[in-house]
């Protein structure tokens, strides 16, 4: 149903579907919303959230697990046309505050589980709103009425959502409505999304791969979203068979677990699939074709960034070319490699990733000198070195920034390396990545001591500090840590020089 046009849409102008049909399931609960009623809740949540406070131009902090209650939530703040954020729910204390801090947030809205959100929330002064359903309504917290809510537009802020940099201060990326109903209109059609369509969400919501690909795609085409509040590999083929899923995207990671589930089976497992989707890390080549001798559906790989409210591009679905080891080709924006002057390389050349589009977001907030070095002429550099084929199919080979990719999960080397260098004990620290054959990569890390510490004693310094997905698997204790001639540690070597 979504299709590109001239007009940007607004977020809410890509939902046309308001019948009888199912939009929404939670499959553990049992809880459903037609779209009829969906749009119902949104306008009632959106009115109780205008009635406690929250107006355009607001930010929104969200802390849910994945449920209908944080798909309502969402949609509702972007109709008052107010800025959410979803936040990682997996955060400690330490880092909720950061992000909260960072982004400024006005609100935050939570479920009943995320009590370290709301309690570092209430420590910062900013107000909280505890949501629940109540049959096919989403409650608001201290909302004992509604409110008219504001009006939002399509260059109303959707999204505010940190990238992961080389640096331990994150950037903050503002998507705008018109960016997602972009990026969403290509999903659609790149696939050949419809109301015919099932969809399992395994992503987590505070993400774009999950909200935007597997969500606002799914919304958009009329199709039914199947919403398990987290990834159990046990249960996924009983609930995609139950669901009658037709498609579900995943990073990679999860692909090999539900591949590694259904080799275990006698049979190839019962299901009603067309594809698979893969994003947000690189797919090794062997598992793609294990996944599809197995389960004979196309796995088609794509390419996605935050920066460009997630898809870039896409191997297409068959009979067209699927090339194992390339991202596929471009998908409603144009990429190009390009060389340090912003100049393009010749097809086969190493370059830098770069795209350009109505989905690619106009900068980074606040953030002069990163928008400088990565956005000119409407252009945005990836960070990510690899060629592009005569015929556009897109082949990474590299990151030029020094991020650690834990299944889809950007890690700062420089946060890791500030809480161990908390530690009284460690007088240097460096992280870097650890080759991984299900995670991609996991986080290692190197020191140098001032006084007696156990790896033991650092690893749980770790783990009082950090996410578990950025605690590192691996700590060395080194002599010194090898640096080039500016002073600048030598992560690429780090791995050789840990046995």
């Amino acid at each position: 149903m979504a299709t590109t046009t001239a007009t940007p849409l607004t977020v809410l102008e890509m939902i046309v579907r308001q019948d009888a049909h199912t939009a929404l399931v939670e499959p553990q609960s049992g809880q459903k919303l037609t779209y009829a009623e969906l749009h119902e809740a949104i306008s009632d949540c959106a009115g109780r959230l205008a009635f406690v406070g929250v107006a355009s131009g607001d930010r929104v902090a969200l802390s849910f697990p994945n449920s209908i209650a944080f798909l309502v939530a969402f949609l509702a703040v972007v109709e008052i046309g107010a800025a959410a954020a979803p936040l990682n729910g997996a955060l400690g204390d330490r880092e909720v505050t950061e992000e909260l801090t960072d982004l400024a947030a006005t609100r935050l809205l939570h479920s009943a589980e995320n009590t370290t959100a709301a309690d570092a929330a209430r420590a910062l002064g900013i107000p909280t709103n505890l949501i629940t359903t109540a049959g096919n309504r989403v409650d608001v917290e201290h909302a004992s009425g509604l409110s008219v809510v504001g009006s939002s537009n399509a260059e109303s802020i959707a999204l505010l959502l940190h990238t992961s940099g080389t640096t331990s201060r994150p950037k903050t990326v503002p998507i705008r409505q018109r960016n997602l109903s972009a990026s969403t209109a290509t999903i659609v059609a790149t696939y050949g999304l419809s109301g015919d369509d099932v969809t399992y969400c395994v992503m987590p919501l505070f993400h774009v791969h999950g909200l935007v690909a597997a969500t606002l795609g799914t919304l958009a085409s009329g199709g039914t979203i199947v919403i398990p509040p987290r990834f159990s590999a046990s249960g996924f083929w009983d609930e995609v068979r139950d669901s009658a899923t037709t498609w579900y995207t995943a990073v990679p990671t999860i692909h090999s677990l539900v591949l590694n589930k259904a080799s275990e089976m006698e049979a190839t497992p019962a299901h009603s699939l067309r594809f698979a989707r893969s994003c947000s890390a690189p797919l090794p080549a062997p598992e793609w074709r294990r996944y599809e001798d197995r389960i004979g559906v196309p796995l088609v790989e794509a390419y996605g960034m935050t920066e460009a409210a997630h898809q870039m591009s896409s191997n297409p679905l068959p009979p067209l070319d699927r090339r194992a080891g390339t991202v596929g080709v471009a998908t409603g924006i144009e990429i190009a490699l390009l060389d340090d002057d912003w100049n393009e390389v010749p097809a086969g050349e190493r370059g830098e990733v770069s795209v350009r589009g109505s989905s690619i977001v106009d900068g980074y907030l606040n953030n002069p000198e990163a928008n400088e070095a990565n956005f000119k002429n409407g252009w945005f550099r990836t960070g990510d070195v690899g060629t592009k084929s005569e015929d556009g199919y897109v082949t990474l080979v590299g990151r030029t920034k020094e991020l650690i990719n834990r299944a889809g999960e950007k890690v700062s080397p420089y946060e890791v390396e500030a809480v161990l260098l908390e530690h009284p004990a460690v007088s240097e620290a460096a992280s870097y990545p650890i080759p991984h054959p299900i995670y991609g990569e996991t986080v290692g890390a190197v020191v140098v001591l001032r006084s007696d510490a156990t790896v033991e004693d650092l690893l749980a310094h770790c783990s009082e500090r950090l996410a578990s997905f950025k605690v590192p698997t691996a700590i060395a204790v080194l002599p010194e840590i090898p640096k080039g001639p500016t002073g600048k540690v030598q992560r690429m070597s780090l791995a050789s020089l840990v046995k």
